[in-house]
C-alpha cells in the first residue's frame, strides 16, 4: 500500500507541475499578446504598397492603373484600418491557440501516465473505452475507481480537436445549432463544448474565437479535474485498505 501511495504521489506531483507550467503558459501567451496589439498600433506598422494593375475602360480597352494596398504583418488589404484588424486578430488567434495546444498536450501526456496507474492499481483487465486518454481516463474514473461526481473535459477535447483538424472552424454550427431535427452524436458534442466553455464565441464564419479568459479558465478546469481525480482514487485507496468483514 505504501509503495502505492508513493507511485501515486509521483504522478500527482507530476501533473500539477504541470498545471503550473500551463499557468505560466497562458499568462505570457496574454503578455504576447498585449506586446503584439501594441507593437502593431505603433506607428508605421501599416505599411503602404503601390503595384500596377491591369484593368479596362468602359470601350473595353485595357490600360494599366496604379493601385495601392496596405499591408501589416502578414495581412493585406486595400484599407488600412482592414489590414490592421486582420493582423491583430491573427496573432491573437494563433498566439492562443498555440498555446492551447501546448497545454492540452503536455495535460494528455500527464492524464496517460495517471490512466496506467490506475488501471495498476484496479487490476482492471476490462476495456478501457474512449478514444483519447482523457475519454479513457474518465472511464476508468466513473466506472471502475468510483469518482462518479467527476465532470468530464470533452468540451476542451473538442475545443482541441477543432483547432487541429478543421482549422478553428466549428463547420455548421450556425446551421446545427439552429436546427430543429434530431442531431448526431458529433453534433451535440460540438454545440455541448461551445456553450460550456468560458471565453470562447463564433464568428460569423463558425469560426471559433479564443477571447482573453479562454487559457486561464482551461486551465482552471484541467487543475479542477485533477482534484477530483485524486481525491477519487485516495478514496479508492481508503476503501482497498479496510478489511471486509
Amino acid at each position: 500500500m505504501a509503495k502505492l501511495d508513493f507511485i501515486f504521489s509521483v504522478h500527482m506531483c507530476a501533473i500539477s507541475q504541470s498545471i503550473s507550467i500551463m499557468r505560466m503558459l497562458a499568462e505570457q501567451a496574454e503578455k504576447n499578446v498585449a506586446l503584439a496589439v501594441k507593437e502593431a498600433n505603433e506607428p508605421g506598422a501599416v505599411k503602404e504598397h503601390e503595384f500596377e494593375e491591369e484593368s479596362c475602360d468602359q470601350d473595353g480597352e485595357s490600360y494599366v492603373r496604379i493601385r495601392t494596398c496596405y499591408s501589416c504583418g502578414s495581412s493585406v488589404d486595400y484599407d488600412p484600418e482592414e489590414a490592421l484588424a486582420m493582423h491583430q486578430f491573427l496573432i491573437t488567434q494563433l498566439t492562443r491557440r498555440s498555446a492551447y495546444l501546448t497545454m492540452f498536450g503536455l495535460f494528455e501526456h500527464r492524464i496517460s501516465q495517471c490512466l496506467e496507474f490506475m488501471i495498476d492499481l484496479t487490476r482492471y483487465d476490462g476495456e478501457v473505452k474512449g478514444m483519447g486518454p482523457l475519454e479513457r481516463a474518465q472511464y476508468m474514473l466513473l466506472n471502475v475507481v468510483g469518482g462518479n461526481g467527476i465532470k468530464d473535459l470533452d468540451h476542451l477535447t473538442v475545443l482541441r480537436n477543432i483547432m487541429i483538424h478543421s482549422d478553428g472552424v466549428a463547420k455548421g454550427y450556425e446551421e446545427m445549432s439552429t436546427r430543429k431535427s434530431r442531431k448526431t452524436p458529433a453534433e451535440k458534442r460540438v454545440l455541448s463544448a461551445i456553450r460550456r466553455a468560458t471565453g470562447v464565441s463564433l464568428n460569423m464564419f463558425d469560426g471559433v474565437i479564443m477571447g482573453q479568459t479562454f487559457l486561464t479558465y482551461a486551465v482552471d478546469e484541467f487543475e479542477r479535474y485533477v482534484r477530483e481525480m485524486e481525491a477519487a482514487v485516495q478514496n479508492y485507496h481508503k476503501n482497498m485498505a479496510i478489511p471486509h468483514v
